[in-house]
């Protein structure tokens, strides 16, 4: 595994913690975008796009 993908998984878990422990619409948003960014990262691996010359 790499850096990235250990980032996304650890974003992923304070996301589902965030959104189990605390009730607020703007808690369950900022929870979702965590949540959302953490799978994103941990399934590709990587940040952006690498450009191919």
């Amino acid at each position: 595994m790499n850096k990235t993908r250990i980032l996304g998984l650890g974003i992923l878990v304070v996301g589902i913690i965030i959104s189990f422990t605390l009730e607020n619409d703007a808690v369950n948003f900022i929870s979702s975008l965590l949540i959302g960014a953490g799978i994103g990262l941990f399934l590709t691996g990587k940040f952006g796009k690498k450009e191919y010359s």
